[in-house]
């Protein structure tokens, strides 16, 4: 049933909906339909469609797809959930920056009508070859065919196998490795094999032999100069930055590529065939740089110390058994967007990367998506540089010319900026021409610059897209060393059309007035709402979200000002975030982190122990059955710990929607709170309890169980009328475990099966000292709970307690003697005894 409450905003689409479903002559009342089918149509109830204001995960089945690591593309699993939420059968859906076919599956599965352009040709050609994968069989025969072929007297496989020879330390015989390791100013240091005679897989230092076989390659030879020639623009344009992208491959591996690519070209000729081969070669120029300094590292575009070199027939197989799993059904592709456009059935056109989304604005009707959604494009000139020069290897110069500025290194940071801006101003411009008054503007990606966000909001604005909905997700633990650095998350980012601009009603001054304190404001709310210690990333997300609601964006916009918008914003909001500190900001500070929070007024419980209450509350709801968005589902502890993935994801999904904006949890954040409780044993109680009874006498302590509390005894530490932190009362009345000396309690432990230490900052238990004993289960929730709620960490330490982990306990009480302070080798979650020094001290003689 369809919810709106403007019926002429969906009058326009019930007809549509009437005529797809052969009931032209619909009435809304409920009737027969007159069409004589005798079928009784729905009363329609309609409703403005909203973008989810939760998160929608990513679970996406990882599979093979060639420069994974340097395109984006919302994942398959989200774009399906935003298409079926905000667009209904029939409905056309765009994405204008398609670097993969993701957007047209989903639209077709859902019965949508999809067009997806990209201006890259590689990445267009690459999305295109994708979605009209052959079988498993045939990608298997096509490579088996350029393995057979004739290089030097033996199989291409042969030939290009025994460029990475090396020789078994087990059995003596030669085998091709699999990868070398190699430092970027020596040679190969390390090998990795399974020899092709004894079975035997090993990793093993280089050899002599295997530094001579490197070493006779000419880095400068014929394989180089034809590899020269076939990507360099005409008249040898960019030379010396072609020259610099080939030194990212050792000259065995370029031989290697060149090879290959001569058999591809003159044997492999049928269209089908040819590009099966192109995309797994594709994915060879990828793995034969030195942009991997591991086995499952991500390329990244530096120069790394050391660095992986693939053997790249051993590459090539592999590749060719992914793709092969990964083939899904093909996409059936139109030739021209106007069959899209005029179909009355789902179909999909994937651009040829002649057009953007300006182009494709002026090809088609105005106002005719319900839905454009994609990922943002890369801002880094350096990617569309390979591009080019991947492109030119795989396509040809021709089709590629288009990337060749991008290989001016002329093209500095700044100018990457400007282009960066330039573009995602003409894409939001053409993108608000393309969407119906009703429709939404949908980015889904993951991104690690705030200046990226910032640009996008900005680029909205000026299209006039008003901001419906923003989520930021980063990753549980991931933490900014300092005041102002970003985290990597993921984000969804969702807009509307708006009314034109209004012209400015403030001056500059006034309106830098008003940003600085809208930013404060937001902060101080979000800071508040979540209840913890942030990153900046949060606080500036917050800030940059309120002024883009609150139209103030639209105003420095339409201002016109000397100083850019984007820099007139920046300074502003990073101003009055910054005044936050002559209020009731602080921040603390490691090493390792940098973190705000808020020293005054009320804050609400930690988000991590809502999150925590809601997660155990699943969890633990057994035979109890509970409707969770519109669906019944039981979740038991059973079914939990069998690692049933509906069951997580049931759980997940749950616990997004109970928290929603700005209260989105960090990914990995449920899972970690599940395990805490999935795998605890009812018996760990009692034997820790003997074990450390047992360990108090043998330190010579008087040890009881069950130790009574004199409340009156122990000094209750207060937070202070003025500070914003609240330590909730303790319920504790007894110590399961206590240790007496003289008559005084000196050491007293408590045994929890929640990660909770919060309410014991209330009793003030020094000189004497305290201790919670965590089951293993728990302890990556309670480290995490440290680590985002430190000013309580730092009160908790103070005021006389810590932590005691029972396997630690249990390796003291192995030893036949114990000396009287060794009890500071188990103590804290990460406790001496964990490093490797403490271990050789304490244990050597064991």
């Amino acid at each position: 049933m369809i919810h709106s409450s403007s019926p002429k905003l969906w009058g326009k689409r019930l007809r549509e909906f009437a005529l797809r479903s052969n009931h032209a002559h619909y009435i809304e009342s409920g009737e027969n339909c007159k069409n004589d089918c005798a079928q009784v149509l729905p009363v329609l109830y309609f409703s403005a469609m909203n973008a989810p204001d939760y998160i929608i995960p990513d679970r996406d089945v990882r599979t093979f797809y060639p420069l994974r690591d340097f395109l984006r593309a919302p994942p398959i699993s989200v774009v399906e959930k935003y298409i079926d939420a905000l667009t209904a059968p029939g409905d056309l859906v765009i994405d204008p920056f398609g670097t993969t076919p993701n957007v047209a599956r989903a639209a077709l599965a859902l019965g949508r009508r999809a067009i997806i352009v990209e201006a890259n040709p590689l990445w267009a050609w690459l999305s295109r070859a994708m979605a009209s994968l052959p079988s498993e069989a045939e990608i298997n025969a096509v490579l088996v065919r350029l393995g057979d072929t004739i290089k030097d007297d033996a199989a291409l496989r042969t030939h290009i196998n025994q460029l990475y020879t090396t020789t078994c330390a087990a059995c003596g015989k030669s085998t091709p490795a699999d990868y070398f390791v190699r430092v970027r100013d020596g040679g190969i240091i390390q090998r990795h094999y399974t020899c092709a005679h004894c079975g035997e897989t090993r990793d093993d230092p280089a050899t002599e032999d295997d530094l001579k076989r490197a070493a006779a390659f000419d880095a400068h030879g014929l394989h180089y100069h034809m590899a020269f020639e076939r990507v360099v623009p005409a008249d040898n344009f960019f030379s010396q930055r072609i020259e610099k992208m080939l030194d990212v491959y050792t000259p065995r591996n370029l031989y290697a590529l060149v090879t290959l690519t001569q058999k591809i070209d003159s044997l492999f000729r049928v269209e089908r065939e040819r590009n099966i081969l192109l995309v797994l070669l594709l994915h060879l120029l990828d793995r034969g740089t030195s942009f991997y300094s591991s086995l499952d590292a991500t390329a990244q575009l530096t120069t790394h110390k050391q660095f992986v070199e693939f053997n790249l027939w051993r590459e090539i197989e592999i590749a060719a058994h992914a793709l092969g799993h990964a083939a899904r059904q093909s996409i059936p592709l139109t030739k021209s967007v106007n069959e899209v456009i005029d179909a009355t059935e789902p179909r999909a056109f994937i651009g040829h990367g002649r057009a953007n989304a300006s182009r494709l604005a002026s090809k088609i009707p105005h106002n005719s998506a319900a839905l454009v959604i994609s990922a943002p494009p890369t801002r880094r000139v350096a990617v569309w540089a390979l591009s080019y020069f991947w492109g030119a290897w795989i396509l040809g110069r021709t089709t590629v010319q288009s990337l060749v500025p991008f290989l001016d290194s002329k093209k500095d940071a700044p100018w990457e900026w400007r282009w960066y801006t330039d573009t995602l101003n003409d894409a939001m411009n053409a993108i608000a021409n393309l969407l119906r008054a009703d429709a939404h503007a949908a980015f889904v990606f993951n991104e690690s610059w705030q200046l990226v966000i910032e640009n996008i909001l900005l680029a909205a604005s000026g299209a006039h897209l008003g901001l419906e909905s923003f989520l930021f997700q980063p990753r549980v633990g991931d933490s900014a060393r300092r005041e102002f650095d970003d985290i990597r998350g993921d984000y969804r980012i969702t807009f509307t059309q708006t009314a034109d601009r209004r012209p400015p009603t403030a001056d500059a001054n006034s309106l830098d007035e008003q940003i600085r304190s809208s930013s404060l404001a937001a902060a101080s709310e979000i800071l508040a709402h979540r209840g913890e210690a942030l990153a900046y990333s949060w606080v500036h997300h917050a800030a940059w979200t309120r002024i883009a609601r609150e139209g103030l964006i639209d105003q420095v916009v339409a201002l016109q000002a000397k100083t850019p918008p984007g820099r007139f914003i920046h300074n502003a909001v990073v101003a009055g975030l910054s005044e936050g500190y002559a209020h009731d900001f602080d921040h603390y500070e490691t090493p390792t982190q940098f973190l705000w929070f808020r020293r005054s007024k009320e804050l609400s419980p930690p988000l991590i122990d809502r999150v925590d209450d809601a997660v155990r509350t699943l969890s633990f709801r057994g035979a109890e059955r509970r409707e969770i968005a519109s669906s019944e589902f039981e979740i038991s502890r059973e079914v939990y710990s069998e690692r049933s993935e509906s069951a997580r994801n049931d759980i997940e999904d749950a616990i997004y929607r109970q928290f929603p904006g700005d209260l989105t949890p960090e990914a990995g954040l449920v899972e970690l709170c599940a395990q805490a409780y999935t795998s605890q044993d009812p018996s760990a109680k009692s034997q820790a309890v003997e074990m450390l009874r047992h360990l108090g006498e043998k330190l010579g302590y008087v040890a009881n169980t069950q130790w009574q509390m004199a409340e009156s005894r122990w000094q209750i530490a207060d937070s202070g009328n003025e500070s914003a932190i609240r330590y909730p009362p303790s319920a504790i009345t007894s110590f399961d475990v206590a240790w007496q000396s003289g008559g005084e309690l000196a050491h007293g432990f408590v045994w929890r099966t929640r990660a909770e230490f919060a309410d014991l900052i209330r009793i003030h238990i020094a000189p004497a000292r305290g201790y919670i004993v965590v089951p293993e289960s728990i302890v990556a929730l309670m480290q995490e709970k440290l680590r985002r709620l430190p000013h309580m960490a730092e009160t908790f330490y103070e005021v006389g307690w810590n932590f005691v982990r029972v396997p630690f306990v249990e390796k003291l009480l192995e030893q036949e003697t114990i000396e009287s302070h060794a009890l500071i080798y188990i103590t804290g979650l990460v406790p001496p005894l964990m490093e490797h020094k403490a271990q050789l001290e304490l244990f050597d003689k064991a």
